[in-house]
């Protein structure tokens, strides 16, 4: 482990931040708890700061939400969308998530500030930061290098008796151990942190919790049980701030806020009713493809009657969860929509990703493999898509759905939108999820058959801060998650860079407070890493990790 920096020999060491990420917070949960004294650490940060809602990426997914939080840009410009990425009519994990950016840490760095980072989905590999790197969601596994220095995994281990990554909530029949599994895991998540803080002096701090999300995904209408969980996730908070004294600033952030999933869309199915996406009418499936529909009318049934979970359990424990992974989940999700689909008659289709996304895609000639749309159509078939999606022809039942839906370029900017989909939607503020098969014969159903899930993403995070600096009882009235990068560098005198679509949020800082620039430095904002594209093996274990989390359907 690198030698800490004596406290005389930091930059400006009175300059501490801490920011604590808690995946999928939200004010639904946090504001109430904390009025009425459930919360009294988080309480205490919202009466003696500034806070308010931090409005999320569109979609609001963990990947590019935290990649856009920790850069300031927006997933235009990084080329993230979604946790997988379009490859041809399928997808596949997305690489290091940070490899051409320069994100918070490296900037911190430069300055000569040190950084202690731990579980922000997307570090995977780990950077050689000054100070430390724990990765977090996008780790393939703990055989991967998942911490710098790359002792520091086996040095959790010993403090905390097997530091967790993630609890994959797929692999669970019984609510009661997932639960309990996720106390353990946020437990060992807060330990070890208090370990890392005490062992390497940081002048800026990041941990993130996730546990939140996955317990809210698969039990939002136990209320009970989330909100019980709140309050042990509030005193873990405490022990970790309990370690910094009053001058330090203290932030709470998260990636997208979280309610009720009421339905789900089929988007395929409502373009091939509308005629834009065709599909085969005969094929010749063979043993295997005849095999794959038993077992996902199999899987339906099982998923209809509750009892998915104690047969994958059973299953997994004779075949392995891997095995079992690879046989149902890998033919209902891309073989499936790639094998039923007449590609060569399709105009528009959506592909298999996570189910929070909305989006749709153009089969235009020369950019996709077997694409059917001239260029010089492409608009007018956009804007006919667009027309219908948001006509008062989608009605589920007797309720209208309330659908926002953009072109690319209307949300996007930067050097990537040519990979984005051609049209980005959101229904229902994101309480409908969206899935990509088709031959379902409806187009609505209620809830989430093939999660479970019970809660599922909005764009509403939270942004809380306190500290000397900060104003006391102050409401922001509006926060994006792209301004969080710049309203920290601004605490430390440093210029956001040019590239950041972000604002500093000037209105949350006292007026009598004025932060010394700093010389501004060469940093090169868009230089590659030497980290390489991730192996056909590490991808392999991270989709088999989204699936488990149940963010490939």
């Amino acid at each position: 482990m690198t030698s800490p920096l004596a406290p005389e020999d930091r930059k400006d060491p009175k300059k501490r931040v801490v920011v604590i990420g808690i995946d999928g917070a939200t004010f639904n949960i946090l504001g109430p708890m904390a009025e009425s004294g459930r919360l009294p650490n988080l309480a205490n940060l919202i009466e003696e700061g500034s806070s308010g809602v931090l409005e999320s990426t569109l979609p609001p997914v963990t990947i590019p939400a935290w990649v856009s939080m920790l850069t300031g840009m927006n997933p235009g410009q990084l080329g993230l969308f979604d946790l997988l990425k379009r490859k041809g009519y399928g997808v596949e994990p997305n690489s290091y998530c940070f490899e051409s950016f320069t994100p918070l840490w490296r900037i911190l760095n430069k300055y000569g500030f040190r950084t202690g980072i731990m579980n922000i989905p997307g570090t995977y590999p780990p950077d050689e930061v000054d100070g430390f790197m724990v990765t977090g969601m996008m780790t393939p596994s703990k055989k991967s290098p998942f911490s710098y220095p790359d002792t520091l995994g086996s040095d959790l281990d010993n403090k905390v008796s097997e530091y967790e990554i993630d609890v994959p909530q797929w692999q669970y029949s019984d609510s009661t151990e997932f639960v309990e599994d996720l106390y353990k895991m946020t437990e060992k998540r807060g330990l070890a942190a208090e370990y890392l803080i005490g062992q390497i002096p940081c002048d800026f701090y990041m941990i993130v919790f996730t546990s939140t999300d996955r317990l809210q995904h698969v039990l939002w209408k136990d209320r009970d049980i989330v909100e019980a969980f709140w309050e042990e996730l509030d005193r873990i908070i405490g022990n970790i701030l309990d370690l910094f004294d009053e001058e330090t600033t203290v932030f709470i952030v998260s990636d997208h806020g979280f309610d009720s999933l009421k339905k789900t869309f089929y988007v395929n199915e409502w373009l091939n009713l509308r005629g834009f996406l065709r599909v085969k009418r005969r094929t010749d499936d063979g043993f295997l493809i005849k095999l794959g529909r038993l077992v996902e009318r199999t899987y339906r049934y099982l998923g209809e009657t509750k009892l998915i979970r104690p047969i994958s359990k059973w299953l997994s424990s004779i075949l392995g969860f891997e095995r079992l992974s690879k046989y149902t989940y890998t033919y209902l999700s891309n073989e499936r929509l790639e094998g039923r689909v007449n590609w060569r008659r399709t105009k528009a289709f959506s592909c298999v990703h996570s189910p929070h996304f909305g989006h749709i895609y153009l089969n235009i000639k020369g950019r996709m493999g077997k694409g059917c749309v001239p260029e010089e159509e492409k608009e007018d078939l956009r804007e006919s898509i667009l027309k219908e999606l948001k006509s008062p022809q989608t009605i589920d039942g007797d309720e209208r759905v309330i659908i926002e839906a953009y072109r690319s370029e209307d949300i996007y900017s930067g050097q990537h939108i040519s990979e984005a989909p051609d049209i980005v939607f959101l229904l229902d503020g994101g309480r409908y999820e969206v899935d990509a098969k088709v031959g379902e014969g409806k187009i609505f159903v209620d809830g989430a058959p093939m999660t479970g899930w019970t809660g599922t993403h909005t764009r509403d995070g939270v942004f809380i801060a306190k500290g000397p600096d900060i104003k006391k009882g102050f409401r922001i009235e509006k926060s994006s998650i792209i301004d969080v990068v710049p309203t920290l560098l601004n605490l430390y005198g440093i210029s956001q860079l040019d590239n950041m679509d972000g604002r500093v949020l000037d209105e949350i800082f006292r007026e009598d407070v004025a932060f010394e620039k700093r010389e501004k430095l060469e940093i090169n904002e868009e230089e590659p890493s030497d980290k390489g594209d991730l192996s056909d093996e590490e991808k392999a274990l991270i989709e088999a990790r989204l699936r488990k989390l149940g963010y490939i359907s």
